[in-house]
């Protein structure tokens, strides 16, 4: 019975797509964009999207100008012309169907106002975005502790173009928290994975990271950022935790403990 409902969720939001994009403009250049990804975790928060379990008092600083144009992630674009359908959307989004790009340029408008900002591309809606103290990927990294561990290395895509490659936790911790105004994670380089519940996942893309940040949000660990650092071997792979608590909550006990290097 369930895969009969997913099955009829995911034709029907992809004839959705299909007959948006017919009726569209066929020349549109939709962009990938990780700040659309971030924006729209924040709307779903602000507009109480089902399947998410954290409560939050967030609101939307701006909201979006409508008629704007998205992309799904198999590169299909689709005119979005109201709120609401903006929110049924959002609701029917899979790993195998999620918004990843739109059209630039766009606009915004703060609740109440009655004068729009033009967003022309990436860089702008990631200052919007900064400006109204959303919850980004250096946020989701900084609070992965209590929840998951990242399998190194692995790379971060910085707002001044440049590619870190990250190969231990504190120098992760230190890129993640002391992001500013001037250079900041814009997105990871995907696929990457995760050590979690004791398992090795691959993320494939920034809806699924957004999804295990969320996950992680609505868990019942609560540790202490400072502590002794512990180790633990997967696959012959030395992973570090900041504390024994913290590996806890990744579904260890302290005879997985190993030496750290």
């Amino acid at each position: 019975m369930k895969k009969i409902k997913y099955l009829m969720l995911f034709f029907s939001i992809s004839t959705l797509v299909l007959v948006s994009c017919s009726s569209g403009d066929e020349s549109v250049d939709a962009q990938k964009s990780s700040a659309l990804r971030i924006f729209l975790n924040e709307f779903k928060i602000a507009n109480n999207i089902s399947g998410r379990s954290m409560s939050t008092d967030s609101e939307m600083c701006y909201d979006f100008v409508y008629p704007i144009t998205l992309s799904f992630n198999n590169e299909t674009t689709i005119i979005v012309t109201s709120e609401s359908e903006l929110v049924e959307l959002l609701e029917s989004e899979t790993n195998q169907l999620h918004f990843n790009g739109l059209v630039f340029p766009f606009s915004l408008i703060a609740p109440g106002s009655t004068t729009p900002i033009t967003i022309s591309n990436e860089s702008e809606f990631w200052s919007v975005i900064n400006q109204c103290d959303m919850n980004t990927y250096d946020d989701y990294i900084s609070s992965s502790g209590s929840c998951y561990a990242f399998v190194y290395p692995f790379s971060l895509l910085m707002s001044n173009n440049q590619t870190l490659t990250i190969t231990n936790e504190q120098d992760l911790l230190n890129i993640a928290q002391q992001s500013s105004q001037g250079n900041y994670i814009v997105d990871l380089a995907y696929p990457f994975s995760v050590i979690i519940d004791n398992n090795v996942t691959q993320v494939n893309n920034d809806y699924e990271y957004s999804n295990l940040y969320k996950d992680c949000n609505s868990t019942n660990c609560n540790c202490p950022s400072n502590g002794t650092p512990v180790c633990v071997s997967v696959g012959g792979v030395i992973i570090p935790f900041p504390n024994a608590c913290v590996a806890e909550c990744a579904g260890y006990t302290s005879s997985d403990f190993v030496t750290c290097n």
